[in-house]
């Protein structure tokens, strides 16, 4: 809770950062932030810049284990590495970080706090003190070379257009990077991250997501610049939170909802919705992040149905233009995920019965949402998180 206090009252110095431990109340003094470096390239001279990387991690040190070294052992390594860990236990996560700090002479800023990714993520933003920031999940394993072509696109954009740089998802890990991993994906998704492309393009075409329209929306009336050729770089709609930086400037006027509890299902595409109202977001096709999901379960099958359709429609109901087309596309979309989960729940897993029945249940929401003031929209949301009996 300390760190927690610390964040909300404002009271990080600046200039420096500190490891803070929100149990023993203890400080050390760090580094200052590293300054741009000029570089050539051609006949131009870029500033270099350098980023901070904040990880929020809970009760999941087999996958700290193998992300963080992929991290701090980048050709381009962060100038400043943050995680900031909700777990009841942080012997295991305190351990992991005390050999990677000897393994690659750096430290770690290490912060206790509460439970939620929002909350996690606010905290370790509070701290960044570098021009850009990474948010990869625990479980996001990087490729050789990821940041310096993350990095590469920021500084290439010396009209200051793009808000947000996120890497392409990639179809392996690193390699070795696996082979002292204490841990295996579940089989549902082995099987399901081979054929995750060819359903998104099925998805695409039949059923469209409505968040690819909100971001469309969003960016219609942006500059661009001219070298982002679909290629090398190539426009996102919303950025998913494995993979994903930002400005710090940008992200810290918005940060994470909070609103959204606990598991914050969607806190990536709303923070990637805010930034989209005055820049760009570009993918860098060639850095490339594994995402290696832990098995830990997220939480349980009603509230995890049930969170799917209705923080779909908070977040549209914040962010996007609620015209007839936009409520019409959300209703179809959402009654897609109900018939997915009804297929599913003919297995007779508990898990998939109560998430279809989750989901059923928040679909009496959705219009209410997406109807009301916007002023209104955040408290209609947290009263049918309420009615629904989801976490605070």
């Amino acid at each position: 809770m300390c760190a927690l206090q610390q964040r909300r009252d404002g009271t990080s110095g600046a200039g420096k950062t500190s490891r803070v431990d929100g149990s023993e109340g203890k400080r050390e003094q760090w580094h200052r932030p590293r300054q741009g470096k000029s570089v050539c390239r051609g006949r131009r001279r870029m500033s270099r810049l350098s980023y901070s990387a904040v990880i929020a991690t809970r009760n999941r040190p087999e996958a700290l284990a193998l992300s963080l070294p992929l991290i701090l052992g980048q050709s381009r390594a962060p100038a400043q590495m943050i995680v900031v860990d909700s777990s009841p236990d942080t012997e295991a996560n305190r351990a992991i970080i005390t050999s990677a700090e000897a393994a690659f002479g750096r430290t770690v800023t290490y912060i206790i706090s509460p439970p939620s990714s929002s909350v996690q993520r606010n905290i370790g933003l509070a701290e960044v003190t570098e021009p850009v920031v990474l948010f990869p999940d625990d479980d996001s394993l990087l490729h050789p070379g990821v940041m310096e072509e993350i990095m590469a696109t920021y500084e290439r954009d010396e009209g200051g257009l793009i808000g947000g740089v996120c890497a392409a998802e990639a179809d392996t890990a690193p390699e070795g990077a696996l082979a002292s991993a204490r841990y295996e994906m579940t089989l549902g998704d082995r099987i399901r991250k081979p054929v995750a492309a060819t359903r998104f393009r099925l998805e695409r075409a039949l059923v469209p997501e409505p968040f690819l329209r909100a971001g469309r929306r969003l960016a219609r009336n942006h500059p661009r610049p001219d070298w982002i050729d679909g290629e090398r770089h190539v426009e996102v709609e919303f950025m998913t939170g494995f993979r994903m930086s930002f400005r710090t400037e940008l992200i810290r006027r918005h940060g994470f909802d909070e609103t959204l509890g606990r598991y914050a299902l969607f806190e990536d595409t709303d923070a990637s919705f805010k930034i989209l109202k005055s820049h760009l977001l570009v993918g860098a096709r060639r850095a490339q992040i594994y995402h290696y999901k832990a098995p830990a379960k997220r939480d349980g099958g009603f509230s995890m149905g049930a969170m799917q359709i209705l923080n779909r429609a908070y977040v549209l109901a914040q962010d996007a233009e609620r015209d007839a087309a936009m409520r019409r596309q959300l209703r179809r979309f959402s009654r897609y995920k109900i018939a997915q989960y009804g297929a599913a729940a003919t297995s007779g897993a508990q898990f998939a019965k109560d998430r279809l029945r989750g989901a059923r249940a928040a679909m009496n929401h959705v219009d209410v949402l997406m109807g009301c003031p916007s002023d209104a929209v955040s408290g209609t949301y947290l009263a049918a998180r309420r009615a629904l009996g989801l976490d605070p």
